[in-house]
């Protein structure tokens, strides 16, 4: 329950201080924005609730199955943040035009732009956090929160009388990299090393791609740019053979058949 309340703190504190310091018309720009942000966040959300089970049965008795499990959660979440957190940089504009409209441009788009990259480090936060509960570090996660609400407090107080939306924006964001640091040292200490350039450089070289994609076709319609940069992103992730390791391989192998009759370029065999 306190490490719940903490963590709500970490990511309601920015509104609570934006309000008074800078008034409405600053929380209605970034709440435009943080909506999408809401929104997104159902994904690791389910995705850590559905294998929380099975990490915590491979933290009793099967260490070496709970760090493949935990490795490959960090692949495969990787490989959706990435794209993600490019594509909504490059198309905020569109996106909060939808949403609010107009009159909240391009402020809200700013915000947009920054709160979207808590995403990839955010999403790792996500599964380490059940990873830590499963080894029963839940004392230590306290302080973890403790330690991001108060860099996230602090630096809010610092930031936001001079920079307002853009700094809640800002903040939010690294308040995930506040997190993470401590969540990382127990995992290092208590389960294993991560190996993170071997596990996040094929979704960030072909995030890196779909940007250069997306930003050659900036004058293009919205409507074409998206399939042309998600087509790119995914021909990347198969050219560097991701789809080739055999963890990754057996989760794709789980598919139903009629998807994977869909999609034999992903073919597991070399």
């Amino acid at each position: 329950m306190a490490n719940n309340l903490l963590s709500k703190v970490i990511f309601m504190s920015d509104v609570l201080l934006l309000k008074p310091i800078r008034g409405d018309v600053e929380v209605g720009y970034y709440g435009a924005a943080y909506r999408y942000i809401r929104a997104l966040d159902v994904i690791p959300s389910y995705f850590t609730m559905a294998i929380f089970p099975l990490i915590s049965r491979y933290a009793e008795s099967q260490r070496d199955s709970l760090v493949r499990a935990y490795k490959l959660s960090i692949k495969l979440l990787l490989m959706v943040a990435m794209p993600v957190a490019v594509g909504t940089t490059f198309i905020a504009r569109q996106l909060i035009s939808i949403l609010a409209g107009p009159a909240y441009l391009p402020q809200s788009m700013i915000a947009l732009q920054l709160l979207i990259w808590y995403m990839p480090v955010g999403f790792v936060n996500s599964v380490t956090h059940y990873v830590l509960i499963a080894i029963d570090q839940q004392r230590f996660l306290t302080r973890a929160f403790l330690l991001g609400a108060a860099f996230n407090i602090v630096t809010n107080l610092v930031m936001i009388p001079r920079y307002g939306y853009v700094a809640a924006a800002a903040v939010t964001a690294l308040s995930e990299v506040a997190l993470f640091i401590p969540f990382y040292y127990c995992v290092r200490k208590n389960l294993t090393p991560i190996p993170w350039p071997e596990l996040a450089w094929r979704p960030v070289v072909a995030a890196a791609a779909m940007a250069l994609v997306m930003w050659l076709l900036r004058s293009v319609s919205i409507l074409l740019v998206i399939p042309v940069a998600a087509v790119t992103y995914l021909a990347v992730l198969i050219a560097l053979g991701t789809f080739r390791q055999p963890d990754v391989a057996m989760v794709l192998d789980l598919l139903p058949d009629r998807v994977k009759r869909w999609l034999p370029f992903l073919s597991m065999h070399p």
